[in-house]
């Protein structure tokens, strides 16, 4: 049992160490590792659209529910006719 316990941490190492240098190997894409000036600018100009425009949408989520929560606060209450807290027959709350 010891020595599969061995192998297995021996093969997950390999495995994290063989990870770590084929991240070398790994390109970007084309946008981001062009040496055109273009092509950065849209690359960053993509990264500031692609992180206000959600934030935006939350902000305006939350300015929306806060103006209904105010105009439900301003409407005046519904006045209730007094006979018809008196007919509530078996659930009411007098004995």
């Amino acid at each position: 049992m010891r020595v599969w316990m061995r192998l297995a941490r021996a093969g997950l190492a390999l495995a994290a160490v063989s990870i770590a240098w084929a991240a070398d190997l790994a390109y970007a894409c084309p946008s981001c590792a062009s040496p055109l000036e273009e092509n950065r600018q849209a690359f960053v100009d993509t990264t500031i659209f692609l992180t206000v425009v959600p934030l935006m949408m939350m902000g305006g989520f939350i300015w929306w529910i806060r103006r209904k929560l105010r105009e439900q606060n301003d409407l005046p209450e519904i006045a209730v006719p007094q006979d018809l807290l008196r007919d509530a027959g078996r659930f009411s709350k007098r004995p």
